[in-house]
């Protein structure tokens, strides 16, 4: 009904708006989303996908965003926010929209990158979404104007906990009315601080008095990193000039615009952040007395055998007032409560800070945090623990002859899976599971073969060494621990091998196991050689995704299916495989393999799949290393008639039977009729003698099947079958 009421407003006109191909619609009739809707988890736009004609004001100058993207022409992202006009300006529920200002073929839009906050703008755009968030693109470069001017809109005072609960999951009932919205939060304290991208990055969380928190995210220039160079070519600056608060930190008040990523009910993994306050500029910050900052923290030795004390250092400063005391807790206990740690007195040469963990015996896990009390009484503790969150500690585990990749890998809580040793150099020694000699993944992974879960590492770089690796070569690689938006990797100083050899056995996996595919267990297996396997019969195909990923479950229409990604390279994006022929958009990405494409869809199956668990853009998905990891494809279940023999199978649909009649002028020597269901297995097995036969299905549910013809082992028919 919505498309028909479209139309006719198209035609009818809306009184200046007459002539316009394209109907008017208010932001608040595009951002609004019912309750029943947002209670059922829902919060798409009823006008996703539309081509429509709005008007808003414009909350911040369309200079101010800061989103690299490779895909943009001139590599940045523009975009801004707008207010609803009949708001006269002042927001309100469901009266924000973010427009994304690049067009359809990804060039910047000049009307919104040179917009000012006040602006009034008329726009013909697109209704997208993406993960979450409604996101309005300009239908082509000209397709926006000024046509008028407003006051600056002023930021709409809400709770955190109208938005995010204490686990940071979005609260879809009362925090969708404020996407797109310029908002603040009061009395909020930092509780987290991530600092990522080679430091180049920062974010960080704050939690209100009730424990709800939010995430402060960094799509502005407020939030643009002190010294880091700005990726907006039309930036009023050159360089950042944000400094990240310290944990403990607290804000009067934190003002910005929503944006929305998806989490919780809604969907969403991995680190989607929910409901997220993007601050414009500086004055979007008021900060209270701060406590003292706790930073650069390092322990030596990094690993220690049971022999060696560790040291633990800090950086500690108070920048408005004095640090009294700075104290290191640490127990090998792991049940022990945070009160029941030892502690040392730490001491200092300026601002550095240092204390000594005695010798733990081989095994021990030790657990350590830092406590900073400032002359205000104000306390430090790092790391920190949310409000109602389990104990959270730097930790590490006692070797007997160095590290090992869990010493990489390791997260006690898997909901956060950055390495805890990041930016520290660290020496690994483990089986390579993947090289960059042909016909492999092109990229070089190791694994310890000593342990089942946090055993792989993606290696980054290196010295020429490494690209003469094989599989199976043991190697010992020094490098620098580095995240990649959540991808944990090594960047590679030194590789030398040692001479030995190893083989890794895959971890196996269901595809469709809905208590580790698609949520954050599936951090364990990180870099890891997996193998996707139905336990009960084959693995499918089931849907392409798009930018060379499709999903594969245990069975045709799996509700809960793993990602494959193949057939393409793109930087950080997408690290796969070239000599896979199995892809899912053989047009775009056919023409860069190494081997010929085959296109993928919902009829190949497969007994198992093989590769390497890569991560990206939230998501953890497989990068099989060739062809080889493709265990017995089948590539098709429709009819497949071989040059000789023609067959028939009737009726189709059928109920309770059917009848298979091959060409009955042909001999066959040991024919053979096999029925499978949508998993693959194996249902109804018959050997036959004549060349017309009928097969009683009664047993069998309604559903579809795959019926096989074979002589003397080599099929020689395949087809679907319906029972109704």
């Amino acid at each position: 009904m919505k498309k028909l009421l479209l139309s006719v407003f198209g035609l009818i006109g809306l009184g200046s708006l007459s002539a316009q191909t394209y109907p008017y619609v208010d932001i608040n009739q595009i951002s609004f989303v019912s309750q029943m809707d947002l209670v059922n988890c829902i919060d798409a736009s009823q006008y996703l996908g539309d081509t429509i004609v709005t008007r808003g004001v414009v909350i911040t100058d369309g200079n101010l965003s800061e989103v690299a993207s490779s895909s943009i022409t001139g590599g940045s992202r523009p975009f801004i926010a707008l207010t609803d006009t009949a708001a006269g300006g002042s927001g309100g529920a469901f009266r924000g929209v973010v427009v994304m200002g690049a067009d359809p073929s990804n060039n910047p839009v000049s009307a919104i990158e040179n917009s000012l906050a006040g602006d009034i703008l008329e726009m013909t755009v697109i209704v997208n979404e993406f993960s979450g968030l409604v996101q309005l693109q300009p239908l082509n470069s000209t397709s926006v104007s000024l046509v008028g001017f407003a006051n600056i809109p002023s930021p709409i005072l809400i709770n955190a906990g109208d938005i995010q609960d204490n686990q940071r999951q979005n609260k879809l009932p009362t925090g969708e009315q404020w996407e797109g919205s310029y908002v603040e939060l009061q009395n909020v304290t930092v509780t987290n601080v991530s600092i990522f991208s080679g430091g180049s990055r920062a974010e960080f969380t704050v939690q209100d008095a009730n424990g709800n928190q939010v995430l402060v995210a960094d799509r502005f220039l407020a939030m643009k990193v002190n010294g880091v160079n700005t990726v907006n070519p039309n930036s009023p600056q050159t360089v950042g000039l944000f400094n990240p608060p310290s944990v403990g930190t607290v804000y009067n008040y934190i003002r910005g615009v929503i944006f929305h990523d998806e989490n919780g009910c809604a969907g969403g993994g991995g680190f989607a952040g929910g409901y997220e306050i993007n601050p414009i500029d500086s004055t979007d910050f008021d900060k209270a007395a701060s406590p003292a900052s706790i930073t650069d923290i390092k322990r030596n030795p990094i690993v220690p055998n049971p022999t060696q004390a560790v040291t633990v250092t800090a950086d500690i400063v108070d920048n408005d007032g004095v640090v009294v005391s700075a104290t290191l807790f640490y127990t090998a206990d792991q049940t022990a409560p945070a009160n029941l740690f030892q502690s040392v007195g730490m001491t200092n040469v300026g601002s550095t800070y240092s204390a000594t963990i005695p010798a733990f015996p081989l095994d021990s896990v030790v657990r350590y945090f830092i406590e900073a009390i400032d002359d205000s009484a104000n306390v430090t503790v790092v790391p920190n623990t949310p409000m109602g969150q389990p104990l959270n500690t730097a930790f590490y585990t006692v070797r007997a002859n160095g590290p090992t990749v869990m010493d990489i890998q390791f997260v006690p809580n898997v909901s956060d899976g950055n390495s805890k040793i990041e930016n520290d150099t660290i020496t690994v020694t483990g089986i390579v599971t993947a090289s960059y000699q042909a016909g492999d993944l092109g990229y070089l992974y190791i694994q310890d073969p000593t342990a089942t879960e946090f055993a792989g590492i993606f290696c980054e770089g290196g010295p020429t060494a490494v690209f003469a690796l094989n599989r199976g070569d043991e190697v010992t690689i020094q490098g620098v621990v580095r995240e990649q938006f959540g991808f944990t990797k090594l960047e590679v100083l030194t590789a030398t091998t040692t001479g030995n050899t190893g083989t890794i056995t895959p971890i196996v996996i269901d595809p469709s196991d809905p208590n580790l595919i698609g949520t954050d267990e599936m951090e364990r297996y990180e870099s890891m050689l997996v193998r996707f396997e139905n336990p009960n019969g084959a693995v499918f195909v089931n849907d392409s995704l798009g930018f060379g990923e499709y999903t594969v479950g245990s069975g045709m229409n799996a509700t809960v299916t793993a990602r494959v990604l193949a057939g393409r390279q793109n930087g950080t994006q997408a690290q796969s495989s070239l000599d896979v022929s199995y892809i899912a958009d053989t047009a775009t990405y056919g023409a860069g393999l190494n081997v010929t494409p085959i296109q993928v869809d919902d009829s190949f199956s497969m007994t198992a799949l093989e590769g390497l668990m890569y991560y990206s853009f939230s998501n953890f998905k497989m990068t099989p290393r060739n062809n080889a990891d493709f265990k017995n494809v089948i590539v098709s279940v429709e009819p497949i008639y071989s040059s000789t023999v023609e067959a028939a199978i009737y009726p189709n649909p059928a109920s309770d039977q059917i009848t298979v009649q091959l060409d009955e002028s042909l001999t066959f020597n040991n024919l053979n009729i096999e029925v499978l269901d949508v998993t693959g297995r194996l249902v109804i097995n018959n050997s036959v003698n004549t060349s017309i036969s009928t097969l009683n299905l009664s047993s069998l549910e309604k559903g579809i099947y795959i019926v096989r013809v074979s002589n003397n082992n080599e099929m020689i028919h395949s087809s679907k079958l319906i029972l109704k």
